[in-house]
């Protein structure tokens, strides 16, 4: 396995928090290259998300993107910005889990309604009103999504204090470890 530095950061939560936006900066900041995996999948489908979702299904999109998640866990070094659904494969997360570090970024219902009515892109809002359907996505997702140990809220940060936070906090868990392995340990 890569060593700690160099594994992957795969930002994680739900749609509109900003993984993409804080991801690139993310990268930017660490000299990482950066990955979307929403982008990375039209890319290779050849069409839009909710393209594919119209044209093929969500079942279809999920395998797809179960597929590409699995290829980037076998990767290193990148800033990945997840699809807002990525994680609710068990093994893409345990995959992602063993090849990097999860952040999940959050941001309360009201921006993320606020955030979500600018778009149309989201092929997992559509059929019904919006609030309802961040609320029933949001209450499917929580218990994934909390499983996660590093939060970071995007409320009230711009995309580049959002990044700087995790870079600062990247950093100084990289301190710790390097003491924590400096340090003679005798176990008898």
């Amino acid at each position: 396995m890569a060593a700690v530095t160099k594994r992957n950061i795969y930002l994680a939560g739900f749609m509109g928090t900003g993984k993409s936006t804080v991801g690139r900066e993310l990268a930017r900041l660490m000299g990482r290259k950066f990955i979307d995996t929403d982008q990375a999948l039209e890319k290779l489908l050849g069409m839009t998300v909710n393209e594919t979702f119209a044209q093929k299904g969500e079942e279809f999109f999920r395998t797809e993107e179960r597929k590409l998640a699995l290829e980037l866990a076998d990767t290193f070094n990148r800033v990945v910005a997840t699809g807002g659904g990525t994680l609710l494969d068990p093994e893409v997360r345990m995959a992602f889990a063993k090849s990097g570090l999860m952040i999940c970024l959050f941001t309360t219902e009201d921006q993320l309604v606020q955030r979500l009515e600018r778009t149309d892109k989201r092929p997992m809002l559509k059929g019904g009103e919006l609030r309802d359907r961040v609320e029933q996505l949001l209450q499917e997702r929580k218990e994934i999504y909390d499983k996660i140990s590093i939060r970071v809220d995007t409320t009230n940060l711009t995309p580049q204090e959002a990044a700087r936070k995790i870079h600062d906090l990247l950093k100084m868990r990289q301190r710790v470890l390097d003491r924590l392995q400096s340090q003679y340990i005798e176990i008898s």
